[in-house]
């Protein structure tokens, strides 16, 4: 069975590189028959035990319901399968009510904790295998796109502004989760 598509990430094409989604497929080990599915919701809507891999590249934070999602995602993995996604949104340090308006402003966004994802990770059964901190792949996507100046509108210049901010100064940081179902 071939990778599924099932949708993109609001971040994909934008923040997140094709270098660094190589990357994260790399980490996922998968052989090129391997069924994919990636994530921007929280349901797979596939059958048990049918996927080897799920990526979700930024877009966790859109999901509502986290552990719902997690345990979607692991239902749907066969054993020894893999789970890899990115949280653009865990608080990190001292961030703004202001700050945290703009980070959001570009629809529904969840803040985590430091430690949540850890904790939602064992919650779904499955066994976190490394946590890699990719918060300055972030803040120079933002600052690349800025210096371009291709977005025009003043919302989302702004937007790109305090992204930037933020993880420059890692008081937001991004973390890509690689965890796996046991076998």
């Amino acid at each position: 069975m071939p990778p599924v598509k099932t949708g993109t990430s609001v971040f994909d094409g934008t923040l997140t590189s094709a270098d660094e989604r190589r990357h994260f497929l790399d980490l996922l080990a998968l052989s090129p028959e391997s069924p994919l599915f990636e994530a921007v919701n929280e349901s797979t809507g596939c059958p048990d035990e049918s996927l080897d891999a799920v990526l979700c590249i930024d877009a966790i934070a859109q999901i509502p319901d986290r552990a719902a999602a997690l345990a979607d995602w692991t239902r749907s993995l066969r054993p020894g399968g893999r789970i890899l996604y990115t949280d653009p949104a865990i608080v990190a340090g001292l961030v703004t009510s202001d700050e945290l308006a703009l980070r959001s402003s570009m629809g529904f966004f969840v803040f985590s904790p430091p430690g949540e994802n850890e904790f939602l990770i064992e919650s779904a059964g499955l066994r976190l295998l490394r946590a890699d901190d990719a918060t300055d792949t972030i803040a120079l996507a933002a600052a690349r796109l800025l210096a371009e100046g291709r977005e025009r509108d003043d919302a989302r210049q702004r937007f790109l502004a305090v992204v930037h901010r933020l993880a420059k100064e890692r008081r937001l940081a991004r973390i890509a989760f690689l965890a796996e179902k046991s076998k």
